[in-house]
Parts: C-alpha cells; sequence; structure tokens
C-alpha cells in the first residue's frame, strides 16, 4: 500500500527537525552562583562560587549579564567541564561555543 503525500511530508519535517536540533549552538559564560556574567578570568583561578553555565545564550553577553536556564559546571570540575565539551583544565573565554544536541542540557553538574 502506498504511502500518502502528506504523511512522507510529515515524516520529512519531523527528520529535519530533529536533525536541526542536533546541531544547536550552546555558549559558556562564566558567571556566579546567581547566573550574573563576571569577566571570564574569574574561572580560572578556581575561586569557589564561579561556574561555567552553558545553554544557548547568544553571543556576546557581557559582565552583569544574568543568564537563565542552561548548564551550571563548577569551574573546578575537570571531569563536568570536559562532559560538556569544555577543555577539563585551562581558560575557556566567555562566549565559546560548542555543539549543542539530544541530552545537551543534561551535562554538568552544580558542584555546589
Amino acid at each position: 500500500m502506498p504511502l500518502g503525500r502528506g504523511y512522507l511530508a510529515l515524516a520529512a519535517l519531523a527528520t529535519t527537525g530533529g536533525l536541526a536540533a542536533c546541531g544547536r549552538e550552546q555558549q559558556t559564560y562564566c558567571a556566579d552562583q546567581n547566573g550574573v556574567v563576571v569577566p571570564d578570568v574569574r574561572c580560572d583561578d578556581g575561586s569557589p562560587g564561579y561556574y561555567y553555565y552553558t545553554g544557548s545564550y547568544g553571543r556576546g553577553r557581557r559582565p552583569g549579564y544574568r543568564l537563565g536556564g542552561g548548564s551550571r559546571i563548577a569551574s573546578t570540575d575537570s571531569n563536568g567541564r570536559a562532559r560538556a565539551g569544555l577543555p577539563s583544565t585551562g581558560h575557556v573565554s566567555n562566549g565559546h561555543v560548542t555543539s549543542g544536541g539530544f541530552g545537551s542540557s543534561g551535562h554538568g553538574s552544580s558542584g555546589g
């Protein structure tokens, strides 16, 4: 039995939408525990209370901007950083871009 045109169009649309979600860009910013962006060097020195927030925030967020949603990873959590697609150690610039995908919002940890 042949498939109808409507069914094929719906299947193509669902597949295209699913593939688009796989390539969604995620930006990473250094922020305090309240999600307020701070200079990225604050996450470099291992000071408690600073986190990498990764999500679909857009580029160019400056210190003072409050981020909403996304994943939060303690700046000192090398395993969490690696799971989020960041280098496990070293400097990460504000606005660093990684590719998202299915389950991308689930990585990272609160780190305390």
